[in-house]
């Protein structure tokens, strides 16, 4: 069954290439004053992450503040994005606002032989960014679309009551019931059917109790 909100919009793999957002960590280093940054980064098209179509037609915003000196920088990250995304049960475009808080740790690549050890133990740490200097230009567009994506959940409904769709005709049940008959039993039942008398008793020496569970 297609997707009721699938876009024409174009595909986003990567992060867009226009997007900056550029600090001078030199200025923080040499200050020791905290350092407020503010970026709004465009985002046009859908994002297919879990399956799913997320389509974004606003800006990403982007508050930072940065604290730090020569030894290192710490960036505390808040995004904001509106995207669109269909409900996982009935399948109708559902808004969804993604509000997010994190930080990320900026340190110098030693030059010594043990930069090479330091670099592999970042791999490791997902919040760990190692830059040639923190004296120089720092972008964290980078950063910015990691936690974007990690931010997009497995599933989004448009409400907690949704009744989800037909599975015979397709309806949207949250706007009424269909006329589609109602669903026939699994004909492997029928034997199980046999068992039960008018009384709704188990026939005897078929064993289980009134529950239908296997006694222990």
């Amino acid at each position: 069954m297609k997707k009721r909100g699938r876009s024409s919009a174009p595909g986003i793999m990567v992060k867009p290439r226009e997007w900056s957002c550029t600090f001078d960590g030199g200025a923080v280093a040499v200050s020791n004053e905290p350092l407020s940054i503010k970026c709004e980064l465009p985002l046009s098209g859908y994002i297919d992450h879990w399956g799913q179509e997320y389509r974004f037609n606003d800006p990403v915003l982007v508050l930072a503040t940065v604290t730090g000196d020569t030894s290192g920088l710490v960036v505390e990250l808040a995004i904001e994005a509106r995207t669109e995304v269909d409900c996982a049960r009935c399948l109708e475009p559902t808004p969804l606002e993604i509000s997010e808080v994190f930080r990320y740790f900026y340190k110098p690549l030693p030059e010594t032989e043990g930069g090479q050890g330091q670099e592999k133990d970042a791999e490791g740490d997902e919040d760990l960014v190692l830059v040639s200097a923190v004296e120089g230009e720092i972008d964290l567009s980078d950063q910015v679309w990691e936690y974007l994506i990690l931010s997009l959940p497995e599933k989004v409904l448009c409400s907690e009551e949704c009744q989800g769709i037909c599975p015979v005709c397709g309806k949207n049940k949250n706007s009424g019931e269909c006329r589609c008959p109602g669903h026939e039993t699994d004909p492997r039942f029928d034997v199980l059917a046999e068992l039960i008398d008018d009384t709704g008793e188990k026939a005897p020496g078929k064993g289980g109790n009134r529950n239908g569970r296997s006694k222990k």
